[in-house]
């Protein structure tokens, strides 16, 4: 007998689990693509304009996910636990696991058990995934925007890398090699410049990026008019000139693993200066996980109760929603707190705990409404009580 009645448990227990999952990795999926794609625009911008192939838009596209990740999976999760009551509801399902004797504790346990994965899921993604894909992608577009072949040497174009030069390349071999070399410098005007030559090689140096002309000439007027011809079978012309100015490499707060962000280097200038801004970033990679479990027990303390509305549920769930994103509206300006004050760092710690408890109260059974009724009527006795002594 008692392993039906297990057996049964297990089953409502798999039944419900499966009802929140489905939802959950759909809302994942369509949230989750409607940010990707806001924020692959932006990629595929400094790819075109760095003469990139797909293949390096693809791969910057999949690194952007773990930083959509941190934000989705909480309210996803919140929108497939509101999915599943209400459908369980709607259905009179809830009403029948009532009826068998089940308690509301047993019914949100299956759900506290999808919230408790999906809080190790942003573990996981806050701690390694986020600081590892952020770091590659910087190093990336770093690389991008410094490599200079990729937009000033582009076969059969006239490119313009500064004022007053330019460059034309009939045709790009692999390995830097390049057939068909024309640059005109007319940076000074009074004397400009033109070289032309038949083959040429890009290589890079310790003090940059070179073009090593072959079998060509070079073409100078001078303020008179006057032109001189002089011919090279090697010529290297310094491209560094033209490169981007190369960034200052820090780590910026969402490229930093868990231990840079509580403990900064102080001597490094970056550090000293956003310090508190990288300890309060760090206590948020700890908390902002934990807002699965509130967000699964905001949803069940709003539809959980058996209480039967023939109106419908749609205010109950609409005021869920609003307590939900009203908690994590509060959880962002306590990271901004934390950073002009950091003694209130605690704040963030505080803010999902107290709404973890009072969502876990209202599960068992705690009414607010209640609460305030009976403290309203307490005062007002107390009042009274006093107005007759007087």
């Amino acid at each position: 007998m008692a392993r039906d009645s297990s057996s049964r448990v297990f089953k409502i227990d798999t039944y419900v689990t499966r009802l929140v999952t489905g939802p959950f990795l759909v809302f994942m999926l369509i949230l989750t693509g409607v940010v990707w794609l806001t924020q692959s625009l932006e990629l595929l911008n400094d790819v075109i304009e760095q003469g990139q192939n797909i293949g390096v838009f693809l791969y910057l596209s999949v690194l952007v996910i773990p930083s959509i990740l941190v934000i989705v999976l909480p309210i996803a999760l919140f929108f497939a636990v509101v999915y599943c009551l209400y459908r369980l509801r709607s259905d009179s399902e809830l009403v029948v696991m009532y009826a068998a004797g089940m308690s509301r504790w047993q019914v949100a346990r299956p759900i506290f058990g999808c919230a408790i994965t999906v809080m190790m899921l942003a573990y996981l993604v806050n701690m390694l995934l986020l600081p590892m894909a952020m770091r590659d992608m910087r190093s990336l577009l770093l690389e991008m925007r410094t490599e200079f072949a990729s937009s000033l040497l582009q076969a059969g174009e006239f490119t313009t890398p500064a004022p007053g030069l330019t460059v034309f390349v009939e045709n790009r071999l692999p390995g830097g090699e390049i057939e068909g070399l024309l640059v005109h410098d007319n940076r000074d005007k009074d004397k400009p410049v033109s070289y032309i030559a038949d083959r040429g090689q890009l290589v890079d140096t310790r003090e940059g990026p070179r073009l090593i002309m072959l079998n060509g000439n070079i073409q100078r007027r001078d303020a008179q008019k006057k032109t001189d011809f002089l011919y090279f079978d090697k010529y290297t012309f310094d491209l560094a000139q033209f490169e981007n100015p190369t960034e200052e490499r820090y780590f910026k707060a969402y490229e930093r693993y868990l231990s840079e962000l509580l403990w900064p280097d102080t001597t490094q200038a970056y550090d000293n200066q956003y310090k508190d801004e990288l300890i309060a970033e760090g206590h948020a990679r700890i908390t902002s996980p934990i807002y699965a479990l509130v967000f699964a027990a905001f949803a069940m303390a709003g539809l959980l109760p058996n209480e039967f509305n023939r109106r419908g549920y749609g205010k109950r769930i609409v005021l869920t929603v609003a307590l939900g994103l009203g908690v994590r509206l509060l959880d962002l300006a306590s990271v901004g707190w934390a950073t002009r004050y950091p003694v209130l760092i605690s704040v963030q710690y505080l803010i999902p705990i107290m709404a973890l408890v009072g969502a876990c109260a209202m599960i068992g059974g705690w009414k607010p409404t209640t609460s305030i009724k009976t403290l309203r009527q307490l005062l007002d006795s107390s009042n009274a009580a006093e107005a007759s002594r007087s």
